[in-house]
């Protein structure tokens, strides 16, 4: 169970007994208020409690479980919010942040300069330490697939890790299909 959910859930029921209590409080306030409760009532009914070894052991676990979790929301602190779309590099001056969307739009640059490559479809997987990236490609046809592949492999990593500085892991390349002859004439 992550951090946040527990915290949340704590704070949750330890919200509602809370308001349970206060209402109870109040409740007993207003009726003693207009002499519904009588105060004398409300120290026979203390007086007649019976204070034995287990009740005063439940009080207390429950008095330490209240600590507990009172210290454990006092110093829960929410992680910063980073956003889901940004993959972060750390260096000496501080913290650099690129999109995802920069990171695709970079891709695609260095893809599209390949005649071979009719389209590209591009998704990135960001990881503590670097990215994957993902390529789906439409090729032209008659082309010699492994040496194109490995030229666009080669060619996206290299320009992806100079000009963002993020350390490229892998990238994975799938050939979705080939242009057929009727959609090279509707291309030109």
């Amino acid at each position: 169970m992550k951090t946040n959910v527990l915290n949340k859930l704590l704070q949750t029921i330890y919200t509602i007994i809370i308001l349970l209590l206060s209402l109870a409080v109040l409740a007993m306030c207003v009726a003693v208020g207009i002499n519904v409760i009588n105060i004398s009532q409300i120290n026979l009914a203390l007086q007649n409690i019976q204070l034995n070894w287990q009740l005063l052991l439940i009080t207390s676990l429950i008095s330490v479980l209240f600590i507990i979790i009172s210290l454990k929301l006092l110093f829960a602190r929410p992680k910063p919010k980073v956003l889901r779309s940004t993959l972060l590099r750390h260096t000496d001056l501080g913290a650099i942040r690129v999109s995802v969307e920069t990171l695709e739009i970079m891709t695609q640059k260095v893809v599209r300069s390949f005649n071979e490559v009719k389209d590209v479809r591009v998704n990135i997987i960001t990881e503590e330490d670097g990215v994957k990236i993902q390529l789906k490609l439409l090729m032209m046809p008659d082309v010699v697939l492994p040496d194109v592949s490995a030229s666009i492999q080669e060619k996206v990593k290299e320009y992806i890790q100079s000009y963002s500085g993020i350390l490229v892991k892998e990238v994975f390349i799938y050939i979705d299909n080939l242009v057929t002859p009727q959609q090279r004439s509707k291309v030109q």
